[in-house]
C-alpha cells in the first residue's frame, strides 16, 4: 500500500451481503414515476450489494441504499450539504499486479473493445500500468457532480498538494463529506455518483447514482412554480450472466486479469435500461458488427391536460449512451443546462422531423435535444391541444460511438381532459456566479487538449483512452489555472467516438462547436466533443472562469469505461 494514499479504513460498519429490492412501480400506471423522495438531513448513503428483481430479471449490483437509483437530496445556496458514505460492500479479493510481460488481447478499435464476446488474438504486454487497469471494485468515494463546492476527489478535501492521492473508502468504513454551497450558487439539477479511479464504471453501471436538487430563485418564477415538476433519470445497468448463481446477472471481475481470464471488460453481454429505477428495456448486446436486441419492458406514463406546461428535469445517468431526445407534438423551451438556468426560456425544436438517424454530420443540426452522458436537461414542455399519446424518445444513431444504436422510448405523455392555459416566463433570474459573459480581454491563458484512444500494451484490455497522448497520472498536475482568472480551452477529439468532456467544480461557457460559433452562448459542466470526421478532429471551444475554489481536481471523459482506463487529467487551481 502506498503510504501517501488517503484510505478510509476505520471499521465503522460491518460488510454485508445482498439485500432484496423490487421494482419501483408499475410502468403502466398513470403518472408512474417518482424518483426516490428526498431523504432526511442526515443524508447517510450506504454502498451495498442488492439483488433486484426488475421485470423478472434478477440483477445483483452495487447500489446506494439497496436500490438501483439513489435517494434524491435537496439543498439551497448558503447551506452545507453533509453526506456520509457508509461502505457495506465486502472486502476486495486479493489481487496481484503482473510484474512480467503477459499475454493481452489485440484490440484495434473501440467497437472491438466494447464487444464482451470478442475473443481476439494475443500479444505480449509491456509493463502493466496499475492505475489505469480497473481494480478495487468494492472501494468507493463520492463526487457531487455539478455542485460548485470544495474539491473533494483527493484527500484531504480541498488539498492543494499536487501529489495528493484519491480519497478511498474501503469496505467496512464510512466517511463524512461536508460540502459548502456558495451563497451565489445557481439553482438547478445535479447528481452524485462514485469517482474512485478504477471502480467508477462498475459502480455507476450498477445503479450507484442519485439526484441533487439545488432550490433557489428559478423555483420562485411564477410560471415555473405553477408547472408540475417531472424528474426523469435514465440509467444503464450493465451485467453479464453470473458464473456462480443461476438466473442472476451481475458485473464481477478479477482485478489485474485480462478479459479472457475474468478481468475487466469495457462492455457487457446485457444492459438493463431504466427510467427512474424502473426497467424500460432489456438489451442483449451482440457482436460489434450486429445491432443490439431490445426487449421493451414499459416506460413511465404521465397524464397532462391540453395546453398544460410541465417542467421536465432529466438526467442522463448512463455509463455510455448519449440521448438524442425528441418529443413530437409538444412545444419545448430550454430553461437550463447542467444545473445553470438560461437568462430566458429558449424555444427549441424537438420534433425529430425529417430525421431517421442521428449521425456525426447532423448531430448538432437535427431537431432534437442532445443529452450526453452526465448532462442534465431542463425544459418547459407545453402539451398540444389534440388529445392522444405522445412519446419522448431517443432517436436511432448511425456511426455515433458509443450509443444504443436503436431508437428507444423514455416516457409517454397522455394528453386528455379539460384544456388549460399556462404561460411561459419572459425572463429568468440571472445566475450571477456564471455571468458576466467572458470576453476576449478577460482571457489570461489558452490551452489545448486532445482526446485520443488506441491500442495499449500497458493495459490488460489491450485498448485505452487518453488525454494528450498519455494515460491518467494520479500524482501529476500539468494544468494549473489561477483562481479569479478566465481561460479559453480548446478540446479536440482525435477519435471516431463521442467523448463527453466534464470539468469539476466550475461550469464553462460554450463558445464554439467544430469552430462554428455557438449562439446564444450556453453554460454547461459537461458537453460532447464531436467525433473526428473525414480526417478532421472534432472540437469544442469554451471559456471558463475559475471562480472560488483552490485545490486539486480533474477533468475527464464521462463515458465511464473511458475514464477508468485513462481519459482523465488533474488540474491544480491555485
Amino acid at each position: 500500500m502506498n503510504r501517501r494514499r488517503f484510505i478510509v479504513t476505520g471499521i465503522s460498519v460491518a460488510a454485508t451481503g445482498v439485500a432484496l429490492g423490487t421494482d419501483a412501480c408499475s410502468p403502466g400506471s398513470s403518472n408512474s414515476v417518482l424518483v426516490p423522495p428526498p431523504i432526511s438531513p442526515a443524508h447517510e448513503i450506504t454502498t451495498q450489494y442488492a439483488l433486484t428483481n426488475i421485470k423478472g430479471y434478477k440483477l445483483r449490483t452495487r447500489t446506494y441504499n439497496g436500490r438501483t437509483i439513489g435517494p434524491t437530496i435537496e439543498t439551497r445556496p448558503g447551506d452545507t450539504l453533509s453526506m456520509r458514505i457508509v461502505n457495506r460492500l465486502p472486502p476486495n479479493p486479493p489481487a496481484r499486479i503482473p510484474q512480467d510481460r503477459v499475454p493481452i488481447p489485440v484490440v484495434k478499435d473501440s467497437m472491438e473493445a466494447m464487444d464482451a464476446l470478442f475473443r481476439p488474438a494475443n500479444r505480449l504486454s509491456q509493463k502493466i500500468d496499475p492505475m489505469n487497469n480497473p481494480h478495487g471494485f468494492n472501494t468507493t468515494n463520492l463526487h457531487v457532480h455539478g455542485i460548485q463546492t470544495i474539491p473533494h476527489i483527493f484527500a484531504p478535501l480541498g488539498t492543494s498538494d499536487p501529489a495528493a492521492m484519491m480519497l478511498e473508502i474501503l469496505p467496512g468504513a464510512s466517511f463524512l463529506y461536508n460540502f459548502p454551497i456558495p451563497d451565489d450558487h445557481p439553482s438547478g439539477l445535479h447528481w452524485y455518483h462514485p469517482h474512485k479511479h478504477g471502480s467508477t464504471d462498475v459502480q455507476v453501471s450498477g445503479g450507484m447514482a442519485g439526484l441533487i436538487v439545488v432550490r433557489g430563485p428559478i423555483d420562485q418564477v411564477p410560471e415555473i412554480a405553477a408547472a408540475r415538476e417531472i424528474f426523469v433519470v435514465v440509467q444503464s445497468l450493465n451485467v453479464n450472466p453470473s458464473k456462480k448463481h443461476a438466473d442472476i446477472y451481475e458485473r464481477e471481475y478479477l482485478a489485474y486479469k485480462t478479459p479472457a481470464e475474468g478481468g475487466y471488460s469495457f462492455g457487457t453481454q446485457y444492459t438493463m435500461l431504466t427510467v427512474n429505477g424502473e426497467g424500460a428495456y432489456w438489451i442483449r448486446n451482440k457482436r460489434a458488427s450486429e445491432p443490439a436486441a431490445f426487449t421493451p419492458l414499459g416506460v413511465p406514463r404521465y397524464d397532462v391536460k391540453p395546453g398544460e406546461v410541465v417542467r421536465l428535469r432529466l438526467l442522463n445517468g448512463t455509463n455510455s449512451i448519449p440521448l438524442m431526445l425528441a418529443l413530437p407534438g409538444f412545444e419545448a423551451w430550454q430553461i437550463g443546462f447542467d444545473g445553470i438556468n438560461t437568462l430566458e426560456p429558449l424555444y427549441i425544436d424537438m420534433s425529430g422531423k425529417g430525421v431517421t438517424k442521428i449521425t456525426p454530420e447532423n448531430l448538432f443540426s437535427s431537431p432534437i435535444r442532445l443529452a450526453a452522458q452526465a448532462n442534465r436537461i431542463e425544459l418547459l414542455l407545453r402539451a398540444p391541444k389534440t388529445e392522444g399519446e405522445y412519446t419522448l424518445s431517443s432517436l436511432a444513431t448511425d456511426r455515433i460511438i458509443p450509443s444504443a444504436g436503436e431508437k428507444f422510448d423514455i416516457a409517454r405523455f397522455v394528453v386528455r381532459g379539460n384544456p388549460v392555459k399556462m404561460g411561459i416566463p419572459a425572463s429568468l433570474p440571472k445566475p450571477t456566479r456564471e455571468y458576466p459573459v467572458i470576453e476576449e480581454k478577460d482571457i489570461v491563458a489558452r490551452r489545448k487538449f486532445i482526446f485520443g484512444q488506441g491500442e495499449r500494451k500497458d493495459l490488460l484490455t489491450g485498448f485505452g483512452f487518453f488525454v494528450n497522448g498519455v494515460l491518467y497520472r494520479e500524482m501529476e498536475c500539468p494544468t494549473r489555472p489561477k483562481v479569479g482568472t478566465c481561460e479559453e480551452w480548446r478540446i479536440e477529439n482525435d477519435t471516431a467516438d463521442l467523448h463527453p468532456f466534464h470539468l469539476h467544480e466550475n461550469s464553462f461557457q460554450l463558445i464554439a462547436i467544430n469552430d462554428k460559433r455557438n449562439d446564444p452562448m450556453e453554460v454547461w459542466d459537461t458537453f460532447a466533443i464531436p467525433p473526428k470526421v473525414d480526417g478532421v478532429n472534432g472540437s469544442l471551444t469554451f471559456r471558463v472562469r475559475f471562480v472560488q475554489w483552490h485545490g486539486k481536481t480533474v477533468f475527464h471523459c464521462h463515458v465511464t469505461p473511458h475514464e477508468d482506463t485513462g481519459m482523465m487529467q488533474n488540474i491544480l487551481m491555485g
